[in-house]
Parts: structure tokens; C-alpha cells; sequence
């Protein structure tokens, strides 16, 4: 029968500890696929995929890199991260974030800023002061002011297009919404509600 290893205080204590986000995001910038397994069971609960993705595609550094993070992060983790399967496992998820890295060392990964929750689920509109500061947020300092009001101006037209999809298909997924509303013209909406009497 087995027997239950004694713990010592400073046992506790590592047990206890939270998530390291920043050695983790460290151990990705250095593809240490093994790094995962030297958290403690407590540690690996506390990581959270989702965030990882958030921090691991943001770049402060060169164009080139951050566009290649950016665009590998994408293709390798978060395209598959939310599939039910890959979801149950976050050790995989780790590894998928460590294939998302190019390898060349510690990189700085500052926190990437979100649009509210209720305008990305499709639940409330966006407001184009709103998107224009998250833009100023995440964009170097110097994009002109008239550009972010063409950006902001840009995604609040594609996004009440979005909104109307949503609308008219409930059951449809974002996803799904995400990718119609880029195949559909908003001359097509129109001409659509014309031809039901709307």
C-alpha cells in the first residue's frame, strides 16, 4: 500500500505558489517544451490557455518578429486551442504555444488590451470612440490620429454587419458570422431586406 509522502513547509509553499507568468512566457520565447512538467499540480491548474495565447502574440520588438509571432501563434495554438478535445489537455496547449515560438530568447511581451466582451460576442455595438482608443493601445505611437479614426471608423462598419448576422442567425457561431460577414456586401444586406419587405 502506498504512503503518503511527508511534506515539509517550504513543500507547502512551492505548492501554493501561483502560476509564474513570466518565466512562463520566457520558457515559450526558448521553445522549452519540458518546462510545463516542472510546475507543481497546483501550478498547472493555474494556467490558463486563453491568457497565454493573449500575451504570447503581442510583441514589443521588431516588425518582422512580432508579425511572425503573431501570425504563428495564430496557426499553431489558437486556431485548435478551443477544440474540445485540445481543451482538456494543457499540456498540449503548452506545447502548441512552444511550436508558436521561433526561438530567439526572452522576448517582451506586454499585456495586450481587449474590446469589451459584450461587443465581441456580438451582444452590444461598438462605439467608434471606444475601438479608436483600443487601436491607440495596441498600435506604435506613431500612427497618425486620422488613420485610427479610419481603423476604428473601418472595424464599426464591419462589426454592425456582423451585429445584423448575428441577429438574423442566433444559432449561427462567431466563427461562422465572422467569416459570412466578410463574404456578404452590405448592398447584398439591402437588397436582402428589400426583397422581404424590411
Amino acid at each position: 500500500m502506498a504512503t503518503k509522502k511527508a511534506t515539509t513547509p517550504a513543500d507547502e509553499k512551492i505548492e501554493k505558489q501561483d502560476f509564474p507568468l513570466f518565466d512562463a512566457l520566457n520558457a515559450l520565447d526558448r521553445k522549452d517544451y519540458a518546462w510545463f512538467d516542472s510546475l507543481s499540480e497546483e501550478q498547472q491548474r493555474k494556467f490558463v490557455a486563453f491568457m497565454m495565447i493573449k500575451y504570447m502574440s503581442y510583441l514589443k520588438g521588431s516588425s518582422a518578429l512580432s508579425a511572425y509571432y503573431v501570425m504563428s501563434t495564430d496557426v499553431n495554438a489558437n486556431k485548435y486551442f478551443f477544440n474540445e478535445y485540445v481543451s482538456k489537455h494543457p499540456k498540449l496547449q503548452w506545447l502548441m504555444l512552444c511550436a508558436s515560438s521561433p526561438g530567439k530568447g526572452k522576448q517582451f511581451h506586454p499585456w495586450l488590451p481587449q474590446i469589451k466582451e459584450k461587443v465581441s460576442l456580438l451582444k452590444e455595438h461598438a462605439k467608434a470612440s471606444e475601438i479608436k482608443e483600443y487601436f491607440k493601445k495596441i498600435y506604435p505611437s506613431n500612427v497618425n490620429d486620422s488613420d485610427l479614426k479610419e481603423l476604428a471608423d473601418a472595424y464599426v462598419e464591419e462589426h454592425k454587419r456582423k451585429m445584423y448576422l448575428a441577429n438574423k442567425f442566433p444559432s449561427m457561431k462567431i466563427a461562422d458570422i465572422d467569416l459570412l460577414s466578410q463574404l456578404v456586401t452590405d448592398e447584398e444586406i439591402k437588397q436582402y431586406e428589400k426583397d422581404f419587405g424590411n
